[in-house]
């Protein structure tokens, strides 16, 4: 991350900055936090197959360390790449370690609660972190929404709410702001959220999402940042190639082939590259074809099935994090211009 940007410290953040929390466990850096206390659906978290990511929470882990402030890092993703599983570890990272205030924002409450028992809750009861849970150093607020971590200077909390009531989304104090499936998030509660950071040295917020709509959501977000593509080198002909941007055409017999050579392409050997210089913004975006964690086979039979307009649009939307409205594309200035001129159509916008 870039260091030209003013750093402003708290005593408190000095404390949390050197490990010298009580709550930190011996834990160092994001990475270690996430492998020892973090799972997936097949077992322990781990960057095997998941390479890509290891940039993403190398960048999360600097901000946090050196308490740059008001950095925004996007991430425009594939279905099950580990994204969320990562914001998770980075969420209770930050409270327990950091000594920060973290909300973690989801579309509704229904949805908060469930994902609160089925993903937060399980991590509380592993690994280290479960050693907070004993002797009462975790108070665990409210069963629903708010998780109290005590500790020097006073306790530290984890919201986890849903955004569609306005009062989550206002008068709560936030050093982390976590913003996931942001396409489905109420954009003007969404807009609301942004205060929740203003008071905090660290402002530092998380934008996550399978985009579906082109321009909006997670994408306008991401096209706001400075757009990062995981480029994969081909070993024969030292070209780069974006994998997402070259499908279907670059699957070839099962495998994944150079378009400008044909020769075999190991998708987990890339690396991230900026389109644009946009201070403040890292935003990425995040194929499943950059994670090998997600079976190649299943993503070529996902698209050998897609047939309808709708069926290839949630095939690009989830494998290729190319967000495609499809059936739904909304009406705009420029699809009424070319209805008009479609013979025998004769349409006119409504007067404002």
């Amino acid at each position: 991350m870039r260091k030209n940007r003013k750093i402003i410290r708290t005593p408190g953040m000095a404390l949390a900055a050197v490990g010298s929390s009580r709550y930190s466990c011996g834990m160092r850096g994001l990475d270690r936090f996430l492998t020892s206390e973090m799972s997936t659906d097949t077992g322990a978290f781990t960057f095997e197959g998941r390479e890509a990511l290891r940039e993403i929470v190398a960048a999360l882990d600097e901000v946090l360390k050196d308490r740059t402030p008001d950095l925004t890092i996007s991430v425009l993703k594939g279905a099950q790449v580990g994204m969320t599983t990562l914001a998770i570890g980075m969420a209770l990272y930050g409270v327990i370690v950091h000594r920060l205030n973290v909300g973690y924002f989801l579309p509704d409450q229904d949805f908060a609660d469930r994902f609160d028992q089925t993903r937060v809750r399980p991590a509380l009861r592993r690994g280290r972190i479960a050693s907070i849970m004993r002797e009462g150093k975790y108070k665990g607020a409210s069963p629903k929404g708010l998780k109290e971590f005590p500790g020097r200077g006073g306790s530290r909390f984890l919201y986890i709410l849903g955004l569609k009531d306005i009062g989550n989304a206002i008068s709560i104090p936030l050093d982390v702001l976590i913003r996931d499936e942001v396409d489905d998030l109420p954009p003007e509660n969404l807009k609301w959220s942004n205060d929740r950071i203003d008071a905090s040295p660290l402002a530092l917020t998380l934008n996550l999402a399978v985009g579906r709509t082109p321009g909006a959501g997670i994408h306008a977000m991401y096209e706001g940042g400075e757009q990062r593509r995981w480029h994969v080198r081909c070993p024969a002909c030292r070209a780069d190639s974006v994998l997402e941007e070259h499908w279907p055409g670059i699957l070839r017999e099962g495998a994944l082939a150079c378009p400008a050579c044909g020769g075999a392409l190991d998708r987990e050997a890339g690396r991230w590259k900026a389109t644009q210089v946009k201070h403040g913004h890292r935003s990425y975006r995040l194929s499943q074809l950059a994670v090998g964690a997600v079976r190649l086979d299943r993503i070529a039979a996902k698209w050998a099935a897609a047939r309808l307009p709708s069926e290839i649009a949630r095939f690009r939307c989830s494998a290729l994090a190319a967000p495609d409205a499809g059936d739904n594309q909304p009406l705009s200035r420029e699809l009424l211009r070319r209805l008009r001129d479609a013979s025998p159509y004769h349409l006119e916008e409504a007067p404002a």
